[in-house]
């Protein structure tokens, strides 16, 4: 599995999303003109805003959070132009943001901060009608200290999660931490349950418990 957050970046261009499983992307291999970029804008004044409360259970070792944001892609792929190198094709492939948020340690195994799922402006950037942005996930990335070649535990939730105020909880194998050898950087995205495990290993997982609450009702 794949997200696009992982990647650090900021404004990019996203692939078409073909089906949400946990944001498993596939690429579209037409290219555009980077001069047809226009410059999409970040909300100055965001007010849908949602308050994550992250609790670490049982780790083996500190944790640090490496990164903690929230995943905006374009939604309506019509305002979108062809591509320059097939003008008669497809459309452009989806552009994307990441907006950090600032998630504060509350207790020894516990964080919350605030985000905002209307963090980007819809707007007519490319002259073929509004384009409309979407919360696609809320993500954080834990490492042991912070250091690049550690492994980075992943835990999210989906748009329809976070509206909807349902709770997720990841488990992640301890042998990870703090970092698979040989393999810098790894991704560990987890599993989301741990009923197949034989009663015996379970203590060889730990986990991350992720909840939201709407601020704005």
């Amino acid at each position: 599995m794949s997200a696009h957050i992982i990647s650090g970046n900021r404004f990019s261009w996203s692939p078409i999303l073909l089906g949400i499983a946990l944001f498993s992307i596939t690429a579209c291999g037409d290219t555009v003109d980077t001069k047809q970029r226009p410059q999409y804008k970040e909300n100055p004044n965001p007010v849908q805003a949602y308050r994550l409360r992250m609790h670490i259970h049982d780790a083996p070792g500190p944790l640090k959070v490496a990164v903690s944001a929230t995943q905006h892609d374009v939604v309506t792929p019509e305002c979108l132009p062809p591509p320059n190198a097939n003008p008669g094709g497809h459309l452009s492939p989806i552009p994307t943001n990441d907006i950090p948020f600032q998630l504060v340690r509350v207790s020894e195994a516990e964080y919350a901060g605030i985000f905002y799922t209307d963090g980007m402006i819809d707007e007519d950037y490319h002259g073929r009608g509004i384009c409309r942005w979407e919360l696609i996930q809320v993500q954080v990335q834990l490492r042991a200290t912070g250091a690049e070649q550690e492994t980075r535990f992943i835990a999210s939730l989906d748009r329809e999660q976070v509206e909807q105020g349902e709770g997720k909880r990841t488990y992640f194998w301890k042998a990870r931490y703090p970092r698979v050898e040989d393999f810098d950087a790894f991704p560990d995205f987890g599993e989301s349950g741990i009923d197949a495990v034989p009663e015996g290993s379970r203590a060889e997982f730990f986990s991350v418990s992720m909840e939201t609450e709407e601020l704005t009702k």
